[in-house]
């Protein structure tokens, strides 16, 4: 029985032992709460669907605690990159707008894009801190309201006037031209002048 007892006992420690060096293991992989607190993303950019010629803003924010923050603009136009909290923004369009503030112990880094085209469609931004794997990002979708249609309609019309006023001045040319009348008459006998006397009986 005291066998037993024994076995028991150096079952529990080895077990005890165990689960004490995963959770040892387990805190040495997870960040302590202040790098947790140092690398998080206070506000993180959301994608936007906006119609074209619309104005859009994209944000990222950390807490005051971390070091900088870069915060990238990427589309066919090009790659620009806004870095906080000194902002320093490379040269880029004049559409295209990036701040830095620092608004309730929390560093925002702001690209504003006026006037939005169909070119922007799909741009995307991707907010990044120093040594964090974590890179939210997000993309800007750009629509038109029934473009095709007013396309369409526009073409339509411009069409029809395009062969009214051709028709005008074609007709305008026929009344003037002599050769060309006399293509679309034929040929008609000449009139002969002719002298009538008149005598009184």
């Amino acid at each position: 029985m005291e066998k037993r007892r024994k076995g028991d006992m150096w079952r529990e420690r080895m077990v005890f032992h165990i689960c004490l060096v995963l959770l040892t293991l387990l805190q040495i992989t997870a960040p302590s709460s202040a790098q947790s607190t140092a690398n998080s993303y206070s506000t993180r950019p959301v994608n936007v669907s906006v119609a074209a010629g619309e104005l859009v803003m994209f944000y990222c924010g950390v807490t005051s605690a971390s070091s900088n923050l870069t915060f990238s603009f990427h589309s066919s136009k090009g790659n620009y990159s806004l870095t906080c909290p000194n902002g320093q923004v490379d040269a880029v369009p004049q559409v295209l707008y990036g701040r830095c503030t620092m608004k309730n112990r929390e560093l925002l880094a702001v690209w504003t894009l006026n006037g939005t085209s169909l070119s922007d469609n799909e741009a995307h931004v991707v907010c990044q801190q120093p040594n964090n794997l974590d890179a939210p990002a997000a993309v800007l979708h750009v629509y038109t309201f029934g473009s095709n249609k007013g396309i369409l309609i526009g073409c339509t019309i411009g069409g029809f006037l395009g062969a009214l006023v051709m028709a005008g001045i074609f007709y305008l040319v026929l009344q003037k031209n002599k050769t060309v009348q006399e293509c679309f008459r034929g040929d008609e006998p000449e009139e002969d002048d002719m002298n009538t006397i008149v005598t009184k009986d």
